[in-house]
């Protein structure tokens, strides 16, 4: 018997095993076959965040002209899914930048998102009403 912390040594005995099917080779591989080609990424994220800019604004649009009318009920409403359309674009053109799914576009949707945003362009419409008085 072995003492704690020896390797007691077995003989060991190698027994072939006889296979009766027949062994099927993979075809091989040439190197001169070229490297399948790298999927391109598709600019369908920054598109859709570009939309979503687009239609926050044009829905701010339609929300000032409702307000316009005297139905500050709808306006209000409109006015909030705008800020959400906006910030939905400008989270969607982030990713859309950082993923490299339409960066350009992307970054056209945050910048118009931002500027959708009816809380940001009142803040611009007070800066530039304290700069002109």
């Amino acid at each position: 018997m072995a003492e704690p912390g020896e390797v007691q040594r077995v003989p060991l005995k190698v027994v072939p095993i006889f296979i009766d099917e027949p062994v099927v080779a993979e075809p091989i591989e040439t190197p001169d076959a070229p490297p399948p080609a790298p999927r391109r990424k598709t600019a369908l994220l920054g598109a859709t965040a570009l939309a979503a800019a687009v239609i926050a604004g044009v829905l701010q649009g339609v929300a000032i002209a409702v307000a316009t009318g005297g139905d500050y009920f709808a306006a209000t409403v409109l006015g909030y899914l705008s800020i959400g359309l906006a910030v939905v674009a400008v989270v969607g053109g982030v990713v859309a930048i950082v993923l490299d799914r339409g960066r350009r576009l992307g970054s056209a949707a945050v910048a118009l998102g931002v500027l959708a945003n009816p809380f940001v362009l009142l803040t611009l419409f007070r800066l530039v009403g304290t700069l002109i008085t």
